[in-house]
């Protein structure tokens, strides 16, 4: 159920917009650009013409177009406009226009403005201020290219301009670049995805041709071109989401991922901010040679780290959707489909059985010295946070060490291995006395969030603090994401 806007102008205003009514600060002078160039424009140029867009309340500008273009934002004042400026770049008076609601910039004012979210501040006829929100984008994405471009620039702020279908991908390469947790060459998504409630759908995301044996998972057929992906850890669309990585108003569909740890449809691994996503119609694949408590599948992220941030977010995949289907002998194929009784190390040095190693899925309590060393078997199982024996499987996300608020995922019923049937847990939070190595204090937030069934994820009152301007909730029906949600077009 989407909502599309659209203004209907009648002949004054269209009149008014380009200025004969006599009424327009406009003239006939010269425009400069941003690069000293001359850009003779008449009012009539600078006015929108019919069938273009004008952005409701938030304007956007790609720094990446080939030219400079202008753009109007629907602004109501009750005054004409004096003056615009952006920080230090200030607009000529030839270089802006307000008419019936309507503020229309010139390009060559706009291109100079440098990228990122910034206010425009308006001065209005009795010297007051009004600001306009803007987003000066190094790239307005409209195609999959585009989007798996974003690799050649982690730091850009990029808006989806339309729906992005990236099966015309044979594999996607996932977003950033993590080799390993010391490496100096690891490059994560610090940018800003401003998805204006559009969707990017029908990726495949695969570390191996398959995993079901390792001969596929550790013998090459790696669907990635770049070593820091190929081992397969962290992988999702992003690979890693920055601390100041942003992620937002994007409903993620049919994205396909496999790894062989710590997976999510979205991201890896995600140590920023993910806020009003929806996930649909996806599956999350994880083959590995072992189980670990810090290796993990989520529907969303395989892990929200310390310093990241899921809100408002909801994942209808369900039964099926999240597998773990072998756990492998590095090289090996011994021990597939058996329950391990070990971990990834070996926790009593003395114990050299590789499966004790390496097959873990049924994982002892180990208790550790006053150094987070020498751990012993306490002789009982090991239980997450949720109280649950777990295999690595998640609804939401694999382990949470920050915050997780407002977000939802479809509830269904799940049996690991030879462990008996049980609700999926949501997410788990770290706890120190599994793996006090990974950290010395128990960390993790999880606040009105969890597992829901269908019913209860078609209850409107369930998204009371989701803001309506972004999503579409009627009860009865999915939670969807507006899309277009700011911008109206002239009618011809």
């Amino acid at each position: 159920m989407k909502t599309k806007f659209t203004i209907i102008l009648g002949l004054a205003a269209l009149l008014a917009l380009s200025g004969c009514n006599g009424d327009s600060n406009l003239s006939q002078d010269s425009l400069t650009s941003g690069d000293g160039s001359n850009l003779t424009s008449t009012i009539d140029e600078l006015a929108p013409q019919p069938g273009e867009e004008i952005y409701e309340d938030k304007l956007i500008y790609d720094l990446g177009a080939e030219a400079p273009y202008n753009v109007s934002v629907r602004v109501e004042l009750d005054q004409e406009i004096s003056g615009v400026r952006s920080g230090r770049v200030r607009a000529l008076d030839t270089e802006f226009a307000y008419n019936e609601g309507v503020l229309t910039l010139a390009g060559s004012f706009l291109s100079q403005i440098g990228s990122g979210e910034k206010d425009l501040e308006l001065t209005l006829a009795d010297q007051s201020l009004e600001n306009v929100p803007a987003i000066f984008a190094t790239k307005v994405i409209k195609t999959a290219q585009e989007f798996q471009d974003i690799n050649n620039n982690l730091t850009g702020i990029y808006v989806l301009g339309n729906d992005i279908d990236l099966g015309t991908i044979a594999y996607f390469q996932p977003l950033g670049y993590f080799y390993d947790e010391t490496n100096i060459n690891n490059e994560y998504f610090h940018g800003i995805l401003e998805g204006n409630g559009h969707t990017v759908s029908n990726a495949r995301v695969y570390y191996a041709s398959s995993t079901t044996s390792s001969e596929d998972a550790y013998y090459g057929d790696s669907m990635f071109t770049d070593p820091a992906h190929q081992s397969g850890n962290n992988i999702g669309l992003f690979q890693i989401i920055g601390s100041s990585g942003i992620v937002r108003n994007v409903h993620f569909d049919s994205i396909r991922v496999r790894a062989r740890t710590i997976a999510g449809v979205i991201a890896g691994n995600n140590s920023g901010l993910i806020e009003n996503c929806l996930v649909t119609n996806s599956k999350v694949q994880m083959g590995t040679h072992f189980y670990d408590n810090d290796c993990n599948a989520g529907g969303v992220v395989g892990i929200v780290a310390a310093s990241g941030i899921i809100r408002n977010t909801v994942t209808l995949m369900g039964s099926g959707d999240i597998t773990l289907p072998n756990t492998f002998m590095d090289y090996s194929d011994d021990y597939v489909g058996k329950v391990g009784n070990g971990w990834d190390h070996s926790a009593d040095p003395n114990n050299t059985d590789p499966w004790w190693q390496f097959a873990n899925v049924d994982r002892p309590l180990m208790s550790y010295d006053e150094n987070g060393e020498n751990p012993v078997d306490t002789g009982t199982k090991e239980i997450d946070s949720n109280g649950s024996r777990s295999n690595g499987m998640y609804a939401f996300a694999g382990k949470t060490w920050g915050l997780i608020e407002n977000s939802f995922a479809l509830g269904y019923t799940i049996t690991p291995y030879e462990s008996t049937a049980r609700l999926i847990n949501f997410t788990q939070t770290h706890l120190t006395s599994l793996k006090p190595k990974s950290g010395v204090t128990d960390m993790g937030s999880v606040t009105n969030s969890g597992t829901k069934t269908m019913e209860e994820l078609q209850q409107a009152s369930l998204y009371a603090d989701y803001d309506p301007n972004i999503w579409e909730i009627v009860d009865g029906y999915d939670p969807e994401l507006q899309s277009p949600i700011i911008h109206f077009t002239l009618a011809e």
